[in-house]
């Protein structure tokens, strides 16, 4: 392959990722442009940047809608669940990993086998069950539901994670008298965090974005979060588009953020355990 052939094919790739990379970041930075401006600006010139830059639409997120309080809400569920989750699937993943018991295998293929099963088909069992026991409209509900339902991805990709550890350096800890707390505090967690982080970011997304949940179990406005108040409170404003638009950019930031932030892990955690 000569010179001007590579050249070529590096050019042809570098467009093929412009092209990508705009079409992702198009409609971000729509919504920072449209949020900054007025509703009569967004009118007359919907797609161009703001003649000035307009906040006024974020205050009234703050003031009208309380978004503190629903960003708040936010975290503290996705904090509670992630909490909730690794503090089951890491020990699951670690027992079916390098822990030899009765019927290992089935108990792994069958709880891999539920994440065959759409989400969607459990949301009237669940519900029924939630009310029962009474904790529909209660912060709880939320964080049971995305907690378990993310126990099995989480427990299959960490599982493939610890695998790849040495054995010998399991024994080796084990000779020198580490329980079973020592051994996941001071070996396992360290060589999978990684791993930890990437899933927990997968999860914290998709958490995140999730509205269905949290508009079927919660029904207080006071309990509610980011994407509910977008999609339902906003939605009598929806003739006001900077307005609606300026909630979606709040909604989408912290993802973006975490993903910029954690990215090393993130590419880390692709490829750990992908070689033994």
């Amino acid at each position: 392959m000569n010179t001007a052939t590579r050249r070529g094919i590096r050019f042809l790739i570098f467009i093929t990722l412009a092209i990508i990379a705009i079409t992702a970041l198009y409609p971000l930075l729509y919504m920072v442009f449209s949020s900054m401006k007025p509703t009569i600006e967004f009118i007359k010139h919907p797609i161009g940047p703001p003649k000035t830059w307009y906040i006024d639409n974020f205050k009234a997120l703050i003031y009208r809608f309380s978004m503190f309080r629903v960003f708040g809400n936010s975290i503290l569920y996705v904090g509670l669940s992630m909490i909730a989750c690794l503090a089951i699937s890491i020990p699951a993943a670690y027992a079916f990993a390098k822990l030899k018991f009765a019927f290992r295998n089935g108990f792994y293929i069958i709880m891999i086998a539920t994440m065959t099963i759409p989400g969607i088909t459990f949301i009237i069992p669940n519900y029924l069950l939630m009310s029962k026991i009474g904790w529909t409209n209660h912060i709880i509900s939320v964080i049971v539901i995305w907690a378990v339902t993310a126990i099995p991805s989480t427990v299959f990709l960490l599982t493939s994670l610890m695998r790849a550890m040495p054995d010998e350096v399991l024994e080796a800890i084990k000779i020198d008298g580490a329980k079973y707390f020592q051994t996941m505090t001071k070996l396992i967690l360290p060589m999978s965090l990684p791993g930890v982080v990437t899933v927990s970011i997968f999860n914290a997304t998709n958490w995140w974005n999730d509205l269905l949940t949290p508009l079927i179990y919660l029904q207080s406005e006071k309990l509610n979060t980011m994407t509910v108040v977008v999609a339902t409170v906003l939605n009598r404003f929806s003739s006001d588009f900077p307005l609606l638009l300026s909630g979606l950019l709040l909604v989408s930031l912290p993802p973006i953020a975490i993903y910029i932030v954690f990215q090393g892990y993130i590419r880390k955690g692709l490829v750990v355990g992908a070689v033994k």
